[in-house]
């Protein structure tokens, strides 16, 4: 039995996300055949998710940023003009390879050439993009482009959303969705700190796409931050002494395990990997990014995290970590510690799959 996995090209989530579900997949079915294409991250992806073989072509979603961290609606909307054009080349192409079904997060053209191919698609996904697109201003994204991404999601066998879906999104794809628990690979060995003494040990945690790059080395640039310890990807040197990098060719995600806080972007993998370790977590938003914004209320309502804003990320660190460890932490902690949130999505994932194509 053959599959394709197709990965959206933007950030690591989508990557993380499939490590758990293809190794719980194995885990049935080891001599399942695995094809995942992706382009703009290939060569992560190859290095740490185990599949038969690999496509390096890029799957179309895109998603522009100004220089405030801003979504751009001119670049997105002069990209998604094209849109329609630019699946019918792409599916002209994936048409003529041979599965048995397929596993979309989130590449929309899957579920439509599944369906054409007369072979079942699954998705996987917090989030859409169609509502994504909807909750900016203007929408860079014409109303055929939303009708080609609404017929195509439904036509998909099941799409898996795990906690904290936006509920339009789950209202909207009623018919076809099933909300699972988080999805993270809970049997992969997390990669250990250095020794680094009796500081907390704090992981900054960045976009696939290095978008807050400019605002963290605003906030650890010359400043005295002498009180912890803090691990970043090797894209970062700073002057302080106790700033320590991870190898580039492993994944932020691994080290959350042993950190005793993570500050980063409100993405949904972070957030998955910090519940299911039970590891507080300081979370940064982004102007006009719903998903972000969705996150970080979400996650205040239930007391599983905590905010920073980006000017004070930027220009107060120092003086904040210090309050929020004396003030916060310990009830942060002790809340993370006791949520029941289940950890087993990608299983359920896997199994439900290989069920519906058995």
């Amino acid at each position: 039995m053959k599959t394709k996995v197709f990965l959206s090209d933007e950030g690591f989530g989508h990557i993380v996300r499939q490590r758990a579900v293809i190794a719980e997949l194995l885990k049935i079915k080891p001599e399942l055949d695995i094809t995942l294409q992706t382009h703009q991250h290939f060569n992560f992806a190859k290095e740490n998710i185990k599949a038969t073989q690999f496509i390096n072509r890029f799957n179309n979603i895109v998603w522009h940023k100004s220089a405030n961290n801003s979504p751009d609606i001119e670049k997105m909307a002069d990209y998604y003009s094209d849109y329609l054009k630019i699946a019918s080349t792409y599916s002209e192409i994936e048409t003529k390879e041979n599965y048995d079904f397929l596993i979309s997060d989130f590449v929309y053209e899957a579920f439509n050439i599944a369906e054409e191919k007369n072979i079942p698609s699954f998705g996987v996904a917090h989030f859409t993009w169609d509502w994504f697109f909807s909750k900016l201003y203007p929408s860079p994204v014409k109303s055929e482009v939303y009708d080609y991404f609404f017929k195509a999601a439904k036509s998909a066998k099941i799409l898996f959303f795990p906690p904290f879906t936006p509920k339009e999104i789950l209202n909207h794809y009623k018919h076809n969705s099933v909300q699972v628990p988080l999805i993270v690979r809970e049997d992969v060995k997390h990669k250990h700190w250095p020794e680094t003494g009796n500081k907390k040990k704090i992981l900054i945690m960045d976009s696939g796409a290095g978008l807050m790059k400019d605002s963290i080395m605003k906030a650890f640039m010359d400043k005295a931050m002498e009180n912890s310890n803090y691990f970043f990807a090797t894209s970062y040197t700073f002057p302080i002494s106790n700033s320590y990098t991870i190898p580039a060719s492993d994944l932020l995600i691994d080290y959350v395990r042993d950190a005793d806080l993570v500050i980063g972007r409100a993405g949904f993998n972070t957030i998955s990997e910090c519940l299911a370790a039970r590891i507080p977590m300081l979370l940064i938003s982004e102007a006009m990014n719903p998903e972000m914004e969705h996150n970080i209320i979400e996650l205040m309502k239930e007391r599983l995290g905590s905010f920073v804003g980006m000017k004070e990320f930027e220009n107060n660190l120092c003086d904040f970590l210090n309050r929020f460890f004396d003030n916060e932490y310990e009830v942060l902690l002790k809340t993370i510690q006791q949520h029941q949130i289940e950890t087993t999505g990608a299983k359920v994932i896997a199994t439900k799959i290989l069920d519906y194509v058995s």
